[in-house]
């Protein structure tokens, strides 16, 4: 299984109580963020790592994990929607931010409306992870990319956007979570549906309809795990066959598609190049998701790992993507702020704004 496929489940689906528990309050992450900048914010004020110039137009997503229960996170993920929060460059620079829609769904109302206001003022969309697929009382329950058995993929849905558009949140973009992947692949997990093809399509399209009804002019598209291994007769030829067969059940492409890379496979910059490629002559726009390792042990090892990767796919393989999405569901790192340390999350955001610069 791809490495970033791990503890992934964990991030948005509402059947586990994790994803329920990643709210941090807001006067409690306030003081934790002051007590911990009085001993160096973040993993320390390292020296920012040289980055090498890189030709790129592609927007900037940031979607970080906020941090609860016992599998890590951003201590300090709220923080960033405060008033004078340290990461003006990055903030200027970031076109919409990441939230699952489990935390969405629990977030307190407090949270949630600080959040929207902050967005709206420093003109920010939301982007949107969530689950799309039924799980039957067979199948599907518990994993990623289902809502479970007894709880409808439309109730949820809706209760989660209701509660944006109650607040004047702006959501572009909604990416489904996996749902090739997990919903008819064998390899995926030993809970999964294995619905055909045909099926999985219909189940996203249906949750796409849902979507327009509350947010009419949302860009629902498609995130897939990027493994040579697990798809047949290659992975490239797969992703082109299933949103093919996206399109012909559903009347209409996906108007975008992100790559969530195999990382622990040597060649995935020739593999993922050649999907972008396809994926833009399909009319389709590319983006691709910058993350560390689950096994990276500090904000410093996380954000280096990401770092090589745009390096490398951008820099050195000639990537052009649509989109750069700066995303984890991971442990690591711990720390969003501020980003004039290196090792925090807007750290490799501006280490990425200066190589692109």
């Amino acid at each position: 299984m791809c490495e970033t496929e791990r503890t992934k489940e964990q991030k948005e689906n509402p059947a586990h109580g994790s994803a329920f528990r990643w709210r941090l309050p807001l006067a409690f992450a306030s003081a934790a963020l002051a007590l911990g900048c009085a001993a160096g914010c973040g993993s320390g004020h390292s020296p920012a790592p040289a980055v090498t110039p890189i030709q790129s137009s592609a927007a900037i997503w940031f979607h970080p994990k906020p941090a609860g229960g016992t599998e890590g996170g951003s201590t300090d993920f709220l923080l960033l929607f405060q008033a004078n929060a340290p990461w003006p460059r990055a903030m200027a620079k970031t076109q919409v931010i990441g939230l699952y829609a489990g935390w969405i769904a629990d977030a307190s109302d407090q949270d949630l409306q600080s959040v929207v206001e902050f967005l709206n003022a420093h003109n920010m969309g939301i982007e949107i992870e969530a689950p799309a697929m039924q799980a039957l009382a067979t199948c599907g329950s518990g994993v990623e990319g289902y809502v479970p058995y007894g709880q409808s993929v439309e109730t949820f849905t809706l209760a989660y956007l209701q509660r944006l558009q109650s607040l004047g949140a702006q959501v572009p973009y909604i990416k489904v979570d996996e749902p090739y992947f997990f919903g008819n692949n064998v390899l995926s997990d030993p809970n999964s549906c294995l619905f055909s093809v045909e099926q999985v399509a219909t189940e996203v399209g249906q949750y796409v309809q849902i979507v327009k009804t509350v947010y009419p002019n949302a860009q629902v598209g498609d995130v897939e795990p990027i493994i040579a291994s697990a798809y047949l007769p290659d992975v490239a030829t797969a992703m082109a066959q299933w949103h093919a067969t996206y399109q012909t059940v559903t009347g209409a492409p996906f108007p975008f598609f992100i790559a969530d890379t195999d990382f622990s496979n040597p060649a995935w910059p020739t593999i993922v190049k050649g999907i972008e490629t396809a994926t833009k002559q399909s009319g389709m726009q590319f983006g691709i998701i910058y993350i560390g390792d689950m096994q990276d042990v500090s904000d410093s090892e996380w954000t280096g790992t990401a770092l090589s990767r745009f390096q490398t796919y951008q820099g050195q393989n000639g990537g052009q993507p649509d989109y750069v999405l700066f995303q984890s569901w991971e442990p690591e790192p711990q720390y969003c702020l501020p980003e004039t340390d290196p090792t925090t999350f807007t750290g490799l955001l501006d280490a990425y704004i200066e190589a692109t610069s």
